[in-house]
């Protein structure tokens, strides 16, 4: 049983402490709206575009030139 209760409180920390290490980053959009991404966006110099995970966890991808500021969230 004591084992157990070891193992649990292992398992939440280790949960506590993976979400804790996801930055989010708001992304401003040059027509007004916003995005927010888990992690930060990487920039592709070829296709001069940023990519990003979204709070759904799917791959968005968006144009430079529509891109105004990316910015981190603060805790």
């Amino acid at each position: 049983m004591k084992n157990i209760l070891i193992a649990g409180l292992l398992c939440v920390g280790l949960f506590v402490f993976v979400g804790c290490g996801s930055k989010h980053h708001t992304i401003t959009r040059t027509d007004g709206s916003t995005a927010v991404s888990v992690g930060a966006p990487q920039f592709d110099k070829d296709s001069n575009t940023y990519t990003y995970e979204n709070l759904d966890g799917q791959q968005t991808t968006i144009k430079r030139e529509d891109v105004q500021q990316i910015e981190e969230n603060k805790k």
